[in-house]
């Protein structure tokens, strides 16, 4: 069945609510792929963002409203990098910068906010970058791709005088793919609540906006570990990190793991996996 959508960016940020996880109609109309019990393939969409950004609240209920159509086979990464999330004057001291996401933004030259990436797989155009107003098509066309491995997650949190988690990641390919392949693991948190750009507020300025998926940190490296340099659908690959610790500013029931597996030359994700950090 073909997709059919409507997303007019004008009429969404003209209507948003001050949370950006609302996303009731008429913020978007969209017709579903018919749902194939033989496909899990999970899509990952990176919202480059920025809470000076004036467009990225719409580019926001674009990313959720598609999360929760294609829930849960889309997830979604706020990354907070460019010129729009360096922190400024009142009220937009917070820094919610990543290092490694910063280098992904300069790596892949993302360039503006908002700006996304699909799997990571380059547009028509021979870039990565792809503007919000194709990311319907682009989420699309990622939903009907063969599912090329199954990810599992496990998450133990450990409380004390520092909390920490212990991070556990198993994947088990479904096909014998060519290349080198490795796994990043990433935690974001929900519910955010800090000042945002959005020309939808009387003032121009939303105090009390709230920011969901956002990447709060990368477990292992802007590009991950290592996970095979030869796929054997026999083996199940597994990964562990003991004692990763959280930021005492982080909510841990507000935080969840993202393990996503992707060819280290092309850097393109062939899937991804989500679970809440506490559960």
């Amino acid at each position: 069945m073909k997709i059919k959508y409507i997303l007019g960016i004008a009429g969404i940020a003209g209507v948003m609510l001050a949370a950006c996880d609302k996303l009731e109609a008429p913020y978007a109309t969209i017709e579903k792929i018919p749902p194939d019990p033989t496909k899990q393939r999970k899509v990952l969409l990176e919202d480059y963002t920025g809470h000076r950004c004036p467009n990225c609240p719409a580019a926001a209920i674009i990313a959720h409203t598609l999360a929760k159509l294609y829930n849960p086979r889309l997830i979604v990464i706020a990354v907070h990098a460019g010129f729009f999330a360096d922190p400024a004057a009142f009220p937009f001291e917070a820094d919610y910068r990543v290092p490694e996401g910063v280098q992904w933004f300069n790596d892949f030259n993302i360039g503006s906010n908002p700006m996304g990436m699909i799997d990571r797989k380059k547009n028509s155009t021979g870039t990565y970058a792809v503007s919000r107003d194709n990311w319907a098509d682009s989420v699309a066309r990622e939903m009907r791709t063969e599912q090329l491995a199954a990810i599992t997650i496990t998450s133990q949190l450990n409380s004390g005088r520092a909390a920490n988690v212990n991070l556990g990641v198993s994947v088990k390919f479904k096909k014998a793919l060519e290349g080198i392949y490795n796994l990043s693991v990433c935690i974001l948190e929900d519910s955010i609540t800090s000042a945002q750009v959005d020309p939808a507020s009387p003032t121009g300025v939303d105090s009390n906006y709230v920011f969901m998926d956002m990447l709060r940190g990368v477990v292992n490296g802007a590009y991950g570990d290592l996970l095979t340099v030869k796929v054997d659908t026999a083996q199940t690959y597994t990964w562990n990190k003991p004692g990763y610790p959280l930021q005492p500013v982080w909510k841990p029931g507000h935080c969840s793991v993202v393990a996503f597996v992707f060819r280290s030359d092309t850097k393109e994700v062939i899937q991804a996996e989500k679970i809440p950090l506490t559960h």
